[in-house]
């Protein structure tokens, strides 16, 4: 701090070297002789160009706007000559303090704080522990990389043995696309004979496997029909080749109609299949249940459509 005091106090000196310079050079200038005058008649001065014209207050830019005071501005005159005036005994011990002087003093060397040579062991031991704890959580990284890639293999195999199932699955349900949306061949064909003596049968309600009931009333012209050994068809349509369950109800007039019977058959791919329920021999005690049935297939194909 007291170096750079005594650097500004020197500028300081240097600049009042100047300032007194600067008076002396203007007095030199002031009493230099004037030029002396040209011998002879001086020629006139040259007039302005008449085409020039003479500019008025119009033509003037607007400017800045200067305050003008009624008393003159006290100045003060040079601030720095009277600042180094009056300390001028202390830039002198500022500067005396520039100079080198001999100094009767040995260096000696003194014994190191033990703390500072501990720390450079502290820091060794820290960067041992980052590089123990680093190549740790790099074994850890590549560890769970390979669960990784192992679990990935195990989700591997189980998307292929989903695969497997669905293609498996798929030639299920083409297989069922050939049977009930191709050229379905699968028939069944329900019809009635024969006539019951002591029940007076005038309505037939069958129902198929898939739950869709089938009711057929008997006019007196198919019931004369049945009696004389003609045959009335009750359905005539497609059905699925498997084993199917179908249900016959019958209906008297002002009768008990008695229990429903069961029928278990199962349609023969391809071919027209038909199930014929006899009503000779029904009881009206058992109803349905004293039906005779009897099915066979057809020699042709199947040609027919809903009935």
């Amino acid at each position: 701090m007291r170096k750079q005091v005594s650097r500004s106090r020197a500028l300081s000196a240097l600049l009042m070297i100047a300032l007194l310079a600067s008076p002396a050079a203007a007095a030199k200038a002031k009493r230099a002789k004037p030029a002396p005058a040209p011998a002879g008649p001086v020629a006139p001065a040259e007039a302005p160009p008449a085409s020039v014209a003479t500019p008025t207050v119009a033509d003037l830019p607007p400017g800045t706007a200067v305050k003008v005071e009624r008393v003159r501005p006290e100045r003060e005159k040079a601030p720095t000559l009277r600042f180094l005036r009056e300390n001028v005994d202390f830039i002198r011990a500022q500067f005396d303090r520039l100079r080198e002087k001999p100094v009767d003093q040995k260096a000696l060397a003194t014994d190191l704080d033990p703390r500072l040579l501990n720390y450079a062991r502290l820091l060794a031991e820290a960067l041992a522990s980052r590089d123990t704890v680093g190549a740790a959580e790099d074994a850890r990284s590549r560890q769970h990389l390979l669960e990784s890639i192992a679990q990935l293999g195990s989700l591997e195999e189980q998307l292929d043995l989903m695969e497997r199932h669905l293609e498996k699955q798929r030639v299920r349900l083409a297989y069922l696309e050939d049977d009930f949306t191709g050229q379905q061949q699968t028939a069944l064909m329900l019809v009635l004979s024969g006539y019951p003596k002591d029940l007076a049968v005038n309505e037939v309600t069958v129902t198929l496997d898939d739950g869709a009931p089938i009711h057929v009333a008997l006019s007196a012209e198919q019931c004369e029909s049945l009696r004389r050994g003609g045959v009335v068809e009750l359905f005539h349509g497609f059905a699925e080749p498997r084993d199917q369950v179908v249900e016959i109800q019958l209906g008297a007039a002002g009768q008990g109609a008695g229990d429903p019977g069961y029928v278990t058959l199962s349609p023969m791919r391809d071919r027209l299949t038909f199930l014929r329920f006899d009503l000779s021999n029904v009881q009206p005690a058992q109803g349905g249940a004293s039906v005779r049935a009897s099915t066979w297939l057809h020699e042709a194909g199947a040609h027919s459509t809903q009935g």
